[in-house]
């Protein structure tokens, strides 16, 4: 384990680690409250998430493994696909 604490300090110390935590302390109880582990294995094949969220309802926990972009394994393949969908959608502005 790299890191273990909430998402604000882990955004502010792993920037480029922390976007899936970071957006989803947003929607939930906020980068303060939310606990963010950061586990490095250089093993690993894929970028994993692994989400857990408890509350009044019960508990909620899913995994997500992402392929990496095979031209920049420093990103997810699916943060690549996801930027192209968004770029395609775009409005198109017309020029005169």
């Amino acid at each position: 384990m790299v890191f273990k604490g909430s998402a604000k300090t882990a955004s502010e110390g792993f920037p480029k680690n922390v976007n899936v935590a970071v957006a989803l302390s947003l929607a939930g109880i906020g980068v303060d409250k939310t606990v963010v582990k950061i586990i490095a294995d250089p093993d690993a094949t894929r970028t994993r998430h692994e989400i857990k969220v408890i509350g009044d309802f019960g508990e909620l926990s899913t995994t997500v493994n992402n392929l990496v972009h095979p031209n920049n394994p420093k990103t997810s393949y699916l943060a690549a696909l996801s930027a192209i969908r968004k770029l395609k959608n775009l409005p198109l502005k017309k020029t005169q």
